[in-house]
């Protein structure tokens, strides 16, 4: 994979991680300043709309990668960002900007450690792909057991389990970008995809590193 691709997926990335944070904190301006908004927000089925949208975007983005327009595949991953964003509002409202700062800066040293591994390892990570799939279905199973348990523990051994398993992802992402770069698919459709994936890894190890934050304040 040569390096015009890796500007373009890293370039996507770091535009759907602009688009999020700097919307979430938008949108976080407007709620706290407009307490209806707020409550229609976050008391109704919004938030569950915006969430069922994501997943449909995600599943959409996965399964016609290859056959989706560039244009397409573009808009579809700046609306999931701005989708994130509105989300995102809430967590600007739960934590100080500096905390959120100080975790994000973490999430980047990480993130771009496990990529650079990613990228120069000469090992196949691809096979690691129902490994990793496996312990992410556990994690969703996990918390839903913990929304009904609300077991503080298990809730802290989660948190670590999955920034273990999306740091993981980060690399099997790299690897993943390097083999469809041979497949034949759109340039631009794999850039897109791929910093899509790799959105997802970052922004699940911020809000891991957040909770743990969280924890220790």
């Amino acid at each position: 994979m040569d390096n015009k691709l890796y500007s373009k997926i890293f370039g996507w990335l770091f535009v759907g991680l602009l688009i999020t944070f700097l919307g979430g904190y938008g949108f976080m301006a407007i709620l706290v300043n407009n307490l209806n908004i707020a409550k229609a927000v976050l008391t109704s089925g919004f938030l569950i709309g915006i969430v069922i949208s994501e997943i449909v975007i995600a599943i959409i983005l996965g399964v016609r990668v290859a056959k989706l327009k560039p244009t397409t595949i573009k808009v579809l991953y700046i609306l999931y960002c701005v989708l994130s964003s509105i989300t995102f509002s809430t967590i600007f409202i739960a934590f100080k900007v500096s905390s959120i700062i100080l975790v994000f800066l973490v999430t980047a040293i990480i993130f771009g450690l496990f990529a650079l591994i990613g990228a120069k390892l000469n090992v196949d990570l691809k096979k690691f792909g129902t490994y990793l799939l496996i312990a992410l279905i556990g994690i969703v199973i996990m918390s839903i057991i913990n929304i009904i348990m609300q077991k503080t523990t298990l809730e802290l051994v989660l948190a670590i389990i999955s920034i273990l398993v999306f740091t993981l992802y980060i690399g099997y992402d790299i690897k993943k970008a390097q083999a469809l770069a041979d497949s034949g698919i759109e340039e631009d459709n794999l850039a897109v995809y791929t910093a899509f994936q790799l959105y997802l890894d970052f922004i699940n190890i911020f809000i891991r590193l957040l909770e743990l934050f969280n924890r220790r304040d």
